[in-house]
């Protein structure tokens, strides 16, 4: 691995990456936490799986217009509800050593305690990825059963190409995981609604997401609050 000890490595290392043309997924391995908290910043999202730096490259504009839309709908239900806070993709989670940054993830207000240091120290209680050809393997392998292992209550795959949605839930919280995944039930949607668990309240319906162009976030979200008080 490049040295990387000075503030002048650092700036050596991301231009480096930065090079490279998207969409892109690069590893590097023998790497550790002290490199990873050199690195990253909020300009260069990197995260810290067992030894791996993962850099990932900037997103296209149509995975960032599905996540803002799908922003909108979560934070504008989380603030009208008082319930807790909803973060971007720079927010990052700790589980463990490891160090990850969802596309989307939101935080109930009773474990508030878990922010240090501008960071969440332990599980989100929802966190949202939109899967590319780039991230699909890494997202649906080796960082889902990372967010088992750490128990994400709630977790969602989003898969725009494929036109799949998948939901895992924690349905029976466990005290330490011990290397291995706690009990979730998983299901796959290419239509219809789906309910979430820990938003209580909250539905979306997964054809949105397919729309082309997408529906209109403030439309849809009245759908959210309209079926809510009736």
């Amino acid at each position: 691995m490049m040295e990387i000890s000075t503030r002048e490595q650092v700036q050596e290392y991301q231009e480096a990456v930065r090079r490279f043309a998207p969409p892109y997924l690069m590893r590097q391995y023998e790497a550790t936490l002290e490199d990873y908290e050199r690195i990253t910043d909020e300009d260069f999202r990197c995260e810290f799986l067992d030894g791996v730096l993962v850099v990932h490259s900037p997103a296209t504009l149509s995975h960032e217009d599905i996540l803002l839309f799908l922003a909108f709908l979560v934070r504008g239900f989380v603030e009208k509800g008082g319930t807790g806070s909803t973060f971007g993709s720079n927010a990052v989670m700790q589980l463990g050593r490891r160090r990850f940054c969802p596309d989307l993830s939101f935080l109930h207000r009773s474990h508030f305690d878990r922010i240090r240091k501008g960071q969440v120290a332990g599980p989100m209680d929802l966190v949202v990825e939109l899967l590319s050809k780039s991230t699909r393997d890494y997202d649906l392998r080796e960082k889902r059963a990372a967010y088992r292992e750490g128990l994400v209550p709630e977790i969602w795959l989003i898969d725009p190409e494929r036109r799949e949605f998948q939901a895992d839930v924690l349905t029976m919280p466990r005290n330490g995981t011990n290397g291995s995944e706690g009990p979730y039930q998983s299901e796959i949607l290419r239509e219809g609604r789906w309910s979430s668990r820990v938003l209580d309240g909250f539905w979306i319906d997964v054809g949105w997401l397919w729309s082309e162009p997408l529906p209109n976030a403030l439309d849809c979200f009245q759908k959210v609050i309209g079926s809510r008080i009736a």
